[in-house]
């Protein structure tokens, strides 16, 4: 008997795996990037071997040696896995192709050692409970003084370095890029200018050639931002407290206590730990009696292996522990996926919130959840819900998702006291002082502002060390009990909406939610810096542009071709997306000015007149342009400036490709008083979750055609999440031709080439697919993958539900100057029926295919089935559907 073995999978690896070449075992590292990351577009670094990119199934690596990380990439298939870094609040799954996922709440580690300088390994696991809690504050580390919590954003270090000749060597530096352990040849900078008097008062002030060790480090000054207040404070209290110093240093930092979560017991390979007990355990000295410097004991020991155990909350409610490498990150969350304690809104009817309820349990599969609502458990389709709190029309400021997570900081307000705000809104706070967010690098590369003020502090102690001994502070490892109370990590959320709460001095609490403020961590507001800089500097011709509207853009503006656009033949816009984006208008007639072409081609109706237009039925005419713009366009609000002619050379040229070349299923509509805004009407295509539904785009021809169109799309998705990833919630469509997002060069805006066409065929061809889950860029490499395959599904389903739904809102609202389209569409040309008619043939469909277990034909051109949720909320939607039908039919 023959038989076939199926090939084992390919290991799938994350980043910050611990891995082990199997040709080389004893060969460890750590991954720093894998081929499925979705930011996976390095920066070109011909010195650095990882830094290209990187083929499917490969990983990069950062291998550690006795001297130095050795960078390399490899296939997945070269690799082992040993170890896998979570933390609590991670989400995870089983393997890649589970629909169900689980929170980490807890984790716990052991390691193996080695002596930091002498690699003699240490005999047996180790876990949090051996180490030595006394530590120095790391940059990102949290401190209190008094009622003030902060944050180390940079430090000033004093190594000791043991040279070839066993001398020892002081390096003060700014900046903490050395540890225990490291050796190289370059460690000691060169003593040139003033890196030599520097040296000066080192303890050797010869520099020797050879290996050189780093055997001692010490934060000497610490650069703190402080943050926060203790929440329990009375106001008047609150307001007379002032921002403790910048720089600590000196006696000063025994005043400071280090708060630590749990995650700061997590141990990472190549990691320097000290252990409580270092008796019977290996060391090493260094230096000589009676030279400067002394005899330095080195206590330090490397992580060089961990295993790691995790306690995770499965979304149906069960916990379990198990290894780190038995479960993968879920690195693409959907919006509705929710577990247990989680709040949430559930979105009614009408697009607002009913009472906020508490996730009890979540059946990923047929995505429904049962939760805590009134004081009742009901069950609810995860398409009803809205876990983010983006449904809700009001602005909070310093508001972001709903509750609390896991893993979280917290201040606790005083009993009697809250937050202010209506549950499940948590504010954070976290003020970071004005002195962190200046650049702190002159243009010549040197150190300058508070980072240059920092290192002459540091200068200053390390020189009178070097001749005196100076009092240091130690800073504090643990609050006394009752101390700290005021603060602390959040490590469950309880079924009935209470929290668990780890405090900052060792001791717990549970609180309800309206007690809790979350922290506003300072490098992640750093972070969020640098994101919103990117994003004013995309948007600052656009915002610009809409307030101080201006067409003129060159000095001829009577020269009609001024615009640089091509007469060609347009590429017919049902081809191929290659040749969308290179299309150009047509060789069209001289260009008329608006007036003219109003007049000869509208009747008073406002409809146009053609021979062609006479043979279709009146109430679907792909292009019109009306008198007046209406007051529900996304730009109706904006200064319009008197358009030049240059401008309407263009348009009239634009105009008359609408006129002839619109795909049947798209409608423009034009105004005679504003020649700036257009409204675009799309109609789903066929074989996509967007079949026969309505979307609308509003478009502002901002300095058109030099800059690309703005574009505003009407979600009527009421928080219920995105329709398509391009096209999001608040309006903003991502689109390559229209600057929105980085595309390849031949694909963005194009004054002489690009038009308004281009943008709506690349809409309907390049967005409203078949499989919008792949329209994310960084989803498109996970084509093919089982991963793929169940996101795609998963958000199909979502897409084809909400899809329906804006056939319901559009036509219980429809859009001003749609309005007869709209109603002979859906109702007179029996579309409507259509919708309704496909979408029970897919419910059943559905059904049929989870008691039969097999895919009917109608499933496989949409390409997805529907959930149990998914059915509720389609169910619900059809109703209204049905309703409207029913009303228009009996009034007919």
């Amino acid at each position: 008997m023959n038989h076939t073995f199926a090939k084992p999978p390919v290991t799938k690896f994350y980043q910050q795996d611990v891995v082990q070449k199997i040709a080389a075992p004893h060969t460890i590292g750590i991954v720093l990037r894998c081929w499925h990351d979705a930011d996976d577009a390095p920066l070109p670094n011909l010195q650095d071997p990882l830094m290209r990119p990187l083929e499917r199934g490969e990983v990069g690596v950062s291998f550690l040696s006795d001297t130095a990380d050795k960078r390399e990439i490899l296939s997945e298939s070269e690799l082992q896995l040993l170890d896998r870094s979570l933390q609590p609040g991670d989400v995870v799954k089983r393997s890649v192709d589970d629909v169900q996922s689980g929170m980490v709440l807890d984790v716990r580690m052991k390691t193996r050692l080695e002596h930091a300088i002498s690699k003699e390994q240490v005999d047996g696991w180790k876990t949090s409970k051996n180490f030595d809690a006394n530590r120095q504050a790391e940059i990102g580390d949290y401190v209190v003084y008094e009622d003030w919590l902060g944050q180390v954003i940079e430090l000033y270090d004093e190594n000791i370095i043991e040279v070839p000749s066993g001398q020892l060597v002081r390096l003060p530096e700014l900046g903490s890029r050395l540890s225990v352990g490291v050796k190289s040849e370059d460690i000691l900078p060169s003593p040139v200018g003033g890196v030599h008097n520097m040296l000066g008062f080192l303890f050797g002030t010869t520099r020797t050639t050879g290996l050189q060790t780093v055997i001692a480090v010490n934060h000497t000054v610490y650069a703190i931002a402080w943050l926060a207040l203790n929440q329990t404070l009375d106001i008047s209290i609150a307001e007379s407290k002032e921002r403790p110093q910048r720089f600590w240093y000196g006696p000063d930092i025994g005043k400071l206590t280090l708060v630590r979560t749990r995650l700061d017991f997590q141990m990472r390979i190549g990691e320097i730990v000290q252990l409580k007990d270092t008796a019977g355990y290996p060391f090493t000295k260094h230096g000589r009696e009676g030279e400067a410097g002394g005899v330095v004991t080195v206590h330090s020991f490397n992580v060089t292996a961990t295993d790691t155990e995790v306690d995770i909350l499965w979304q149906d409610g069960h916990k379990e522990t198990l290894r780190s490498v038995d479960v993968i990150p879920y690195m693409n969350p959907d919006e509705y996926d929710c577990w247990p304690g989680d709040y949430v809104f559930i979105i009614d009817d009408t697009g607002g919130k009913s009472t906020p309820g508490v996730i009890q349990t979540v059946d990923a599969v047929q995505r429904t959840a049962t939760i805590l609502l009134r004081g009742n458990i009901e069950q609810v389709s995860l398409l009803e819900l809205d876990s983010q709190g983006s449904s809700d029309s009001n602005s909070f400021p310093g508001i972001d998702g709903l509750g609390v997570r896991r893993g979280e900081l917290v201040f606790i307000h005083a009993l009697g006291t809250n937050n202010g705000f209506d549950i499940p809104r948590v504010p954070k706070i976290g003020e970071l002082e004005p002195w962190v967010r200046t650049f702190s690098i002159s243009h010549s590369g040197q150190i300058a502002g508070w980072r240059e003020e920092l290192a002459t502090i540091g200068a200053d102690v390390a020189t009178r060390r070097s001749s005196d001994t100076i009092e240091e502070g130690t800073i504090k490892s643990k609050a006394p009990s009752g101390t700290l109370s005021w603060l602390g990590e959040v490590v469950d959320l309880r079924p009935d909406g209470l929290l668990d709460v780890l405090h900052a001095d060792g001791t717990s609490g549970t609180y309800p939610l309206e007690r809790l403020t979350r922290l506003y961590d300072g490098i992640e507001q750093l972070e969020d810096d640098l994101y919103e800089d990117e994003e004013e500097s995309e948007d600052e011709n656009l915002v610009h542009g809409i307030w101080d509207y201006d067409y003129h853009w060159g000095p001829d503006e009577l020269h009609n071709d001024s615009d640089g656009i091509e007469d060609e033949d347009l590429t017919d816009p049902h081809s191929t997306t290659e040749t969308i984006a290179s299309a150009s208008p047509p060789q069209i007639e001289a260009p008329v000015e608006l007036d003219s072409l109003v007049d000869s081609k509208l009747g008073l109706e406002g409809e146009i007149q053609n021979d062609e237009s006479e043979q279709k039925d009146s109430n679907w005419e792909n292009f019109k342009v009306l008198s007046s713009a209406p007051s529900d366009h996304a730009y109706f609000h904006t200064t319009a400036a008197q358009p030049s002619r240059q401008f309407m050379s263009r348009m009239n040229r634009e105009y008359r490709i609408l006129m002839n070349s619109l795909p049947e299923n798209i409608l423009v509509r034009a105004y005679e008083d504003r020649a700036d805004l257009v409204r675009s009407l799309i109609i789903g295509p066929s074989n996509t979750p967007y079949q026969d539904c309505p979307f609308v785009i509003d478009w502002h021809l901002v300095e058109y055609p030099q800059s690309a169109p703005v574009a505003h799309f009407h979600s009527l998705t009421n928080g219920n999440g995105r329709v398509n990833p391009n096209l999001y919630e608040e309006g903003k469509v991502c689109l390559s031709i229209l600057n929105t997002w980085t595309g390849d060069r031949n694909e963005s805006w194009d004054a002489s080439r690009s038009s308004l066409l281009q943008a709506l065929v690349s809409i309907q061809g390049l967005v409203l697919v078949r499989e919008p889950w792949f329209c994310e860029p960084a989803y498109e490499k996970l084509r093919g993958t089982d991963e793929g395959t169940i996101n795609s599904r998963l958000y199909s389903e979502k897409a084809y539900v909400l899809s329906r739904n804006f056939v319901r809102r559009t036509l219980e609202t429809p859009f001003s100057g749609l309005e007869t389209e709209i109603s002979w569409l859906y109702y007179s040309n029996r579309l409507l029926e259509k919708v309704l008619r496909d979408s029970r043939a897919l419910i059943n469909a559905s059904r049929q295919q989870s008691t039969e277990g097999r895919m009917e034909d109608l499933t496989e051109q949409y390409n997805l089935s529907l959930s149990t949720g998914g059915i509720i909320a389609l169910e619900r939607v059809l109703t209204v559907l049905q309703n409207l039908l029913d009303a228009y039919t009996s009034s007919a």
